[in-house]
């Protein structure tokens, strides 16, 4: 027996198979930049942060200035060097992977409001745009935040509530500003009309 797909519910599988393609395409066109060093933020505090995090189990830096910013970026990257070393590679490598989440969301919820060529063309466009490739490798809370806003907002449209709301929590774990997206929503929900 055949089942059939709408655009609505595309099969797991292939939003995992999509995101294996956009991973390897988007590591491919960063390989270049792998090996830079650490700068701006990412030396400043969120390496930083990932290390006091990974030796001392502290949420709170410890051996930079506290900005106060939400401890998921830190946490995924002392996933990361735990597993891999404490390399700048392996920072770029686990942030390229959230980017790769966060386009096969932005195909996704392109796919869901429109159709296939959108979608495509969304991707790419998104993938390509100056601010998001270069943020695509940084170790920053930007692409985090992002990249759970779109699960979320994706999931919010899917009428998936209890995720949505999974998602834009995490959103704010990774970044404190990001809290203007759900409220918007919300707002949006609440309005009549």
């Amino acid at each position: 027996m055949t089942t059939q797909y709408s655009k609505d519910r595309l099969p797991r599988f292939f939003a995992l198979q999509l995101f294996s393609i956009i991973f390897v395409v988007i590591l491919l066109l960063h390989a270049p930049l792998l090996r830079l060093p650490f700068f701006w933020d990412e030396a400043g505090f969120y390496v930083p942060a990932a290390h006091d995090l990974l030796k001392s189990h502290s949420l709170i830096a410890r051996t930079t200035i506290d900005t106060g910013h939400p401890p998921l970026p830190a946490a995924w990257l002392a996933l990361w060097f735990a597993l891999s070393g404490w390399k700048p590679a392996v920072a770029r490598i686990a942030m390229l992977l959230v980017a790769a989440f966060a386009l096969t969301n932005v195909f996704l919820l392109a796919r869901r409001v429109a159709t296939m060529g959108v979608a495509v063309a969304s991707t790419i466009a998104t993938a390509i745009y100056p601010v998001f490739f270069a943020q695509s490798s940084l170790a920053h809370a930007d692409l985090p935040a992002a990249a759970f806003a779109l699960w979320g907002l994706r999931l919010g449209i899917e009428r998936r509530l209890w995720m949505s709301q999974l998602a834009f929590s995490l959103a704010v774990l990774s970044k404190e500003t990001i809290i203007v997206v759900p409220a918007a929503l919300a707002l949006w929900e609440l309005l009549p009309g």
